[in-house]
């Protein structure tokens, strides 16, 4: 099948076209649209490379420790057995306002080195981008229900009682509750407010953005960096005590860690 959009195929029909509605219509519009439209077509796109590490205090998160390695700002000892999330709609963006999107998502899980690296499909054109962003889970318009089957099998949904759609993050462990080890699950998905009437669901995902700037001129890499312990400290400090397991169902919970997100997240 011919690609339709190929140049080839319509630059001189609409180039003979558009003499005939210049000459009508001189007077009111005499912008060189399809100069403009080739120009963009012909910048050069380049595949990206995105890698994903998870971080506690600057150090490689360590999973499944016998002990309880870390500490959180209420002073609760702590360690990771279990660690998934998703991204999504990365973004590309440029002094004066303009952006490009990645769209779609990726699915980490911290223990899969397969995840580690995701390499979109769609390539990001040539330019100079003042920042990067994306969106940790799915806004409310991707965030349907049975609508990816990937993350069907990874049994990610989040339940149709709380709001429906998908999970964002799932951060287990243990921590130590005044010499006794108790068991933690920070699972974050859309919040149900059931304290007001009607009962609200919020979508809960939030933009983080990744302040560097980036010259793209060839095929590129950079890492996205989930500094865990600020899921627990900045700006509300967690107590594991108060929101242990579960807390899908906790608005308040929800809320927090919707504030503290875009902490979380730096770039490499």
């Amino acid at each position: 099948m011919k690609n339709l959009f190929n140049p080839k195929y319509y630059i001189l029909p609409l180039i003979a076209f558009s003499s005939l509605f210049f000459t009508a219509c001189e007077e009111e519009d005499d912008e060189p649209l399809i100069e403009t439209r080739i120009v963009e077509e012909s910048v050069p796109r380049y595949q990206a490379s995105i890698n994903f590490k998870e971080k506690v205090n600057g150090n490689d998160l360590q999973m499944n420790t016998n002990n309880k390695p870390y500490t959180n700002a209420a002073g609760q000892s702590f360690n990771v057995t279990r660690l998934r999330y998703l991204i999504s709609d990365i973004k590309f963006q440029k002094a004066d306002g303009s952006s490009f999107t990645i769209q779609g998502y990726h699915f980490v899980d911290a223990t899969d080195p397969a995840d580690d690296t995701y390499m979109p499909d769609a390539k990001v054109p040539a330019g100079d981008y003042e920042k990067i962003s994306f969106t940790f889970g799915f806004d409310r318009e991707d965030n349907v229900s049975n609508a990816y089957p990937a993350l069907n099998i990874a049994n990610w949904a989040w339940p149709g009682m709380l709001g429906g759609g998908y999970h964002f993050m799932q951060l287990e462990g243990d921590y130590d509750s005044l010499g006794t080890s108790k068991f933690f699950a920070t699972h974050m998905g859309t919040a149900r407010n059931n304290t007001v009437s009607p009962t609200t669901y919020e979508a809960n995902h939030f933009e983080a953005v990744l302040d560097t700037a980036i010259s793209i001129d060839g095929d590129f890499s950079f890492s996205i960096v989930m500094n865990v312990e600020q899921w627990y400290e900045d700006p509300y400090q967690w107590d594991f005590n108060v929101y242990n397991a579960p807390i899908m169902p906790v608005y308040d919970a929800q809320r927090k860690l919707f504030i503290n997100g875009p902490s979380v997240f730096t770039f490499e």
